[in-house]
């Protein structure tokens, strides 16, 4: 887990953090779709791999089982819940997600918490895929709707934060 930049560092200061502006979100954000299509197209491979095995005893072609599935509201549903349990996964666990992290952006609450898994799953539906981020334009403190539902902040961390941590690269 990536070290809270409220934190004090070595020299006893409290790390300078600044509020993330939209372009540097907006940005954040297309990097995430990346990984968001990979997760959608692993879990549609493993839903359609499941399906076919069990219905591999009953079906001769599996194009109409494709065909019916699709048309499922619950396969969508899995699909969405997929690709949004990464962006939760990543804010609990670290408060940024692969995209956040290249940008040097972190998710806080104002009290400098990580959010917790509730927290986080309705933070991600307010979001609407992101467009809540639309709101930081208009807003002082750069907060997206889904920001002001329990009071979090992206910050922008400095260039030299990881270094300071010691923190050693992801790959």
């Amino acid at each position: 887990m990536p070290p809270n930049p409220a934190q004090l560092s070595e020299t006893n200061k409290p790390t300078q953090v600044t509020a993330a502006s939209f372009w540097k979100r907006f940005f954040a954000w297309v990097y995430d779709l990346l990984g968001a299509l990979g997760i959608f197209i692993l879990a549609l491979a493993v839903g359609l791999l499941v399906l076919r095995i069990v219905t591999l005893p009953w079906v001769d072609n599996f194009s109409s089982v494709s065909a019916a599935v699709s048309n499922n509201i619950f396969w969508w549903v899995y699909l969405f819940l997929s690709v949004q349990y990464y962006y939760v996964w990543c804010w609990v666990k670290g408060g940024q997600t692969v995209g956040m992290k290249t940008w040097r952006l972190q998710l806080y609450k104002a009290d400098g918490r990580l959010l917790n898994w509730k927290e986080a799953y309705i933070r991600s539906f307010l979001s609407f895929a992101g467009l809540g981020n639309i709101w930081c334009l208009f807003d002082e403190e750069n907060r997206g709707w889904h920001d002001f539902v329990f009071d979090t902040r992206v910050v922008e961390l400095p260039k030299n934060y990881y270094k300071k941590q010691k923190q050693k690269p992801l790959i």
